[in-house]
């Protein structure tokens, strides 16, 4: 250890006021307080705890609000129509419009109501293979389905058919909003009518 010198010693025991503060005894009663602290620890602390109540409060009201059959935040309307227009590849395509949402959940069919409940697990119709996605090279087949319309007030075009193996998969994660290749038809029997 080094010695310390009797003049540093004593000039770590010696306060130097801080700038801008007057060098003599203070006049105010009290301890004496840094100019730039006006809120005390306790404050403050209660004052993030108020905030933070605040913001549990706001994501507890939108996690209950689709509970209540309310539309969720960012939710623009309360229906969502989407066309789907299927070609088996026989040149005859077929086209049926599923209604989706808060207005349509009374008059759906059942077939209807399974395939919006399918599209509301998904987030939507999904979007398109990755460009440079590695797929099997396995054909599924020469159908073909075209989806456009709105959905959670986004608008919606997307296009789907079965020419690899990530199209297919694809097409069978959006079943039944699209048709199963095998019956033609989208949710199950009745067929698509041209």
């Amino acid at each position: 250890m080094l010695p310390v010198s009797p003049r540093v010693s004593s000039q770590r025991r010696q306060a130097r006021p801080l700038a801008g503060t007057p060098a003599g005894p203070s006049s105010s009663p009290g301890p004496a307080r840094h100019p730039a602290r006006r809120h005390t620890p306790r404050r403050t602390g209660l004052a993030v705890g108020a905030l933070g109540l605040a913001a549990l409060g706001l994501l507890l009201a939108a996690g209950t609000a689709g509970a209540i059959g309310l539309p969720r935040p960012g939710y623009v309307g309360l229906a969502d129509r989407l066309t789907v227009t299927y070609d088996s590849g026989d040149g005859q395509p077929a086209t049926r419009t599923l209604h989706c949402g808060a207005l349509w959940r009374t008059e759906a069919s059942a077939e209807e109501q399974n395939a919006c409940g399918r599209l509301d697990e998904l987030g939507g119709p999904l979007a398109p293979v990755r460009t440079g996605q590695m797929c099997s090279m396995i054909y599924g087949g020469p159908q073909t389905a075209h989806v456009t319309g709105s959905w959670h007030g986004r608008p919606v075009d997307e296009s789907y058919r079965r020419t690899d193996g990530c199209e297919v998969a694809r097409w069978n994660r959006m079943m039944p909003a699209l048709p199963s290749p095998t019956s033609g038809v989208p949710g199950g029997p009745p067929a698509l009518a041209a």
